[in-house]
């Protein structure tokens, strides 16, 4: 029931964001496929947003997002914050955020850049337990495909794939030269699509995974203007945007939300998985 409680929290919280009237668009192509991002909405925030997740609701999209200096996860919407999930006080440096894709069995899943753990709540603030993080502190921006996790690395140069307790693999990406972010993923017809990001070096990379093997599609450059570090991707199967956070070069943190076209994606089912409240 606090699953539901947190819903109509978020329901009664809604408030207006004014877009800031960012509408950057890049396209680039260094795989096989043209990649072109159109950022169809872009909030300034008040606080970090690192690691992102989504689900809709009726009232449209909740991204929820990382901050490590208050200690929680923050439910948006519009850019406006609404109710805050209070961490595990040993997860003082949180970066990504995973829910299991269920409302009547909810699950959420925190990792942490000092600490080995992944950190495990249901209905949004239930009791806290504990499980190994395969990343150790390396572990980065996370998803949740249906049936494993995935994990950015940020100095392996790759990303993890696994199961809660069960089987667990570093898949190698050599195209990003610099630390690893965020990380989504998404169905591409019979495959899965990933996206990551680098702090720094400021393009979002695409891949497909057949489920054994890693394809690269291309890159492009990061869709806004002034930006200075990017930090979390999440994919919205509603509408087949996908959310991004950053920071741009005065200080101010970004929530925005873009438009993909990538030749080689394949429309599926993803909605019915993200968007089945």
């Amino acid at each position: 029931m606090k699953y539901f409680a947190l819903v109509l929290l978020i329901f009664s919280s809604l408030a207006a964001a004014d877009n800031d009237g960012h509408f950057e668009s890049s396209t680039s192509s260094h795989g096989s496929d043209a990649i072109t991002l159109t950022v169809v909405n872009d909030w300034t925030l008040s606080a970090k947003a690192l690691g992102l997740d989504v689900f809709f609701t009726m009232s449209g999209a909740i991204i929820l997002a990382a901050n490590d200096e208050y200690n929680v996860v923050q439910a948006y919407r519009d850019g406006a914050p609404l109710v805050a999930l209070d961490l595990n006080p040993s997860n003082g440096d949180c970066f990504g955020v995973a829910w299991n894709n269920d409302v009547q069995n909810d699950f959420y899943l925190i990792n942490d850049i000092d600490n080995d753990s992944l950190f495990h709540t249901e209905n949004f603030g239930g009791a806290w337990s504990y499980f190994t993080n395969p990343a150790g502190t390396n572990g980065r921006g996370m998803d949740f495909d249906g049936t494993d996790y995935w994990e950015s690395n940020s100095t392996a140069g790759g990303v993890w794939r696994f199961s809660l307790g069960g089987a667990q693999e570093l898949i190698s990406l050599s195209e990003p030269p610099t630390a690893l972010s965020g990380l989504t993923v998404f169905p591409n017809g019979s495959s899965t699509c990933l996206a990551v990001t680098c702090y720094s070096t400021l393009n979002i990379y695409f891949y497909d995974w057949d489920g054994s093997a890693m394809t690269y599609l291309g890159s492009a450059v990061c869709p806004a203007a002034d930006v200075a570090s990017s930090y979390g991707l999440a994919y919205s199967g509603f509408n087949e945007n996908i959310f991004w956070s950053y920071r741009d070069t005065s200080g101010a943190y970004h929530l925005a939300e873009f438009s993909l076209s990538l030749s080689s994606l394949s429309h599926s089912s993803w909605g019915a998985i993200k968007a089945s409240f």
